[in-house]
C-alpha cells in the first residue's frame, strides 16, 4: 500500500473557492472557469407549479445529470404542486436555459431561478452612498450609536448625560471614535428607541436629539459612512443636511417621500421588514411561513425602489430579526438567509444584544456579548454582509479570526 496516498474532504462554497483550489492544483486556466462552475452545487424548491410543469423541470435535470424531486401524485394527476431542484451551478444554469420560453409558467421559474443562481454565486457588493462607497467583500461591522433614554440594550446616551447636549454630543463622538479605531467602517445613529412597546417620539424631538451628534460626527469621520435610523421623513431630511450618507428605515419607506428624498441626494438605505409597528410588533407574531413572508415583501420594496430610481447598488435589506419576530422565526431567518441573497443585494443584519439571545441563554442585554458574537458569525455563514453591532470590537476580532478560518 501506498501510504503517500491520501484522500481530503473538502467544502466549496462558492466559484472563487473552487478557482483557487483548482488552480492550486495546477489546472489550467481553461480548465479552472470550467470545471469551477461543476463544483458550486445548489438546491432550490420551486412552487406553484402546476404538475406538467415540474415533470419537464426533473426530465431535463435528468437530461442533465441530475434530478428533482416532486410529489408522487404529481406523475398522474392536474394538480398544483412543488419540485426540489439540485445539481452543479452549471447543471442549473443549463437548466434555466431550457425553460426560458416555455409554457406553463416555466418561463417565469427560469427568469427567477437565474436571478437566485446570480445572487448566491455574487461573494462580492459595492454599495454606494453620496461620495462614499462601501466594498463588501468580507462582511463590515456598522457600529450602533443611540442617542436615546430608553434602549433595549442600555447603551442610550442619554440615559447617561447629567445635564446639557453637549455632553451628549462629547458622548456621542467619543463613542464614533472608540468605534472606529476598533474597524468599523460604518455608523448608524439613531435618536428614537424601536425597541419592542416603545412609543412613537415626535419627529421634532428627533431631529432635537439626533442633529448635534451627528453634525459633530460628521465633522469628525468626513469619511465614515453615516447611517440613520429613522423611518420619519421630517427627521431623514434634517439628517441627510447634517452629513447622513444612508437613511435605515424600518418602515421601509412607510412614508413615501423618503424614496425621493434618497434618489435626490444619492443616498443609500437599508430596507428592512417589520411586522406591526414596534408599540405592538411583539405581542403575538404569527406567520404561515416567515421566510417567504418576508422574503415577499423585500422583493415587493426593492422593485418599488428600482421603480422609483433607486439603483440596487445603493441598497441593502435587513430581514428585521426581533421585528415582529419570535425566538423561532429569528432562528429560522439566520438559518435561511441565503434565500435574501438571491434578491442580489448586500443583507444587513442586527442580531446584537437581541432579546432572543436573552431568552435562550436566560442573561440581560448587557451580558449578551458571547451569544451576540455566535449568532453575527453563524448569520455570516448564512449570507449577511454587514453587522449591526453594539461592540465593534469584539465583533470585528471574531470576525478576522472567522475569516482566517475561511480563507
Amino acid at each position: 500500500m501506498d501510504s503517500s496516498i491520501r484522500v481530503t474532504p473538502l467544502k466549496i462554497t462558492s466559484q472563487k473557492q473552487a478557482a483557487s483550489l483548482f488552480t492550486a492544483a495546477g489546472v489550467s486556466p481553461q480548465g479552472t472557469a470550467i470545471l469551477s462552475a461543476k463544483s458550486v452545487f445548489y438546491c432550490f424548491q420551486i412552487t406553484g407549479i402546476k404538475s406538467w410543469a415540474a415533470n419537464i423541470i426533473k426530465q431535463h435535470l435528468l437530461s442533465l445529470g441530475s434530478d428533482a424531486g416532486v410529489e408522487r401524485s404529481a406523475l398522474v394527476r392536474d394538480i398544483q404542486t412543488q419540485a426540489i431542484v439540485f445539481g452543479s451551478l452549471a447543471q442549473l444554469s443549463r437548466l434555466a436555459d431550457k425553460l426560458a420560453g416555455q409554457p406553463f409558467g416555466l418561463s417565469q421559474v427560469a427568469q427567477d431561478l437565474t436571478a437566485a443562481i446570480s445572487g448566491l454565486s455574487r461573494d462580492e457588493y459595492v454599495f454606494g452612498c453620496r461620495d462614499k462607497t462601501l466594498k463588501l467583500g468580507s462582511p463590515a461591522v456598522c457600529g450602533i450609536i443611540n442617542v436615546t433614554p430608553d434602549s433595549f440594550s442600555g447603551d442610550g446616551l442619554m440615559a447617561k448625560m447629567v445635564d446639557g447636549s453637549q455632553q451628549m454630543v462629547d458622548a456621542g463622538l467619543r463613542k464614533a471614535e472608540e468605534m472606529v479605531k476598533a474597524g468599523a467602517k460604518m455608523l448608524d445613529i439613531g435618536a428614537e428607541s424601536s425597541r419592542p412597546f416603545s412609543s412613537r417620539l415626535a419627529a421634532k424631538e428627533e431631529i432635537k436629539r439626533l442633529r448635534p451628534v451627528l453634525a459633530a460626527v460628521r465633522r469628525a469621520f468626513p469619511r465614515i459612512i453615516l447611517s440613520v435610523d429613522t423611518y420619519k421623513y421630517e427627521t431623514a431630511r434634517a439628517a441627510c443636511d447634517s452629513g447622513a450618507d444612508v437613511i435605515n428605515d424600518i418602515t421601509a419607506f412607510g412614508d413615501r417621500r423618503m424614496v425621493s428624498l434618497i434618489k435626490r441626494h444619492g443616498l443609500g438605505c437599508v430596507i428592512m421588514h417589520m411586522k406591526g409597528v414596534p408599540a405592538n410588533m411583539q405581542a403575538a407574531p404569527v406567520y404561515a411561513d416567515v421566510i417567504a413572508e418576508i422574503y415577499d415583501y423585500l422583493k415587493k420594496r426593492l422593485r418599488a425602489a428600482k421603480l422609483a430610481g433607486i439603483p440596487a447598488s445603493r441598497v441593502m435589506i435587513d430581514p428585521g430579526i426581533g421585528f415582529g419576530k419570535n425566538v423561532r422565526d429569528n432562528f429560522a431567518i439566520i438559518q435561511q438567509l441565503a434565500v435574501f441573497r438571491t434578491l442580489g443585494c448586500p443583507v444587513f443584519l442586527g442580531v446584537s444584544r437581541k432579546s432572543f439571545i436573552g431568552k435562550i441563554l436566560e442573561v440581560p442585554a448587557g451580558s449578551r456579548l458571547a451569544g451576540s458574537l455566535a449568532a453575527g458569525l453563524a448569520a455570516v455563514v448564512s449570507g449577511a454582509k454587514v453587522l449591526r453591532v453594539h461592540d465593534v470590537k469584539a465583533t470585528v476580532q471574531a470576525l478576522k479570526i472567522f475569516g482566517s478560518c475561511n480563507v
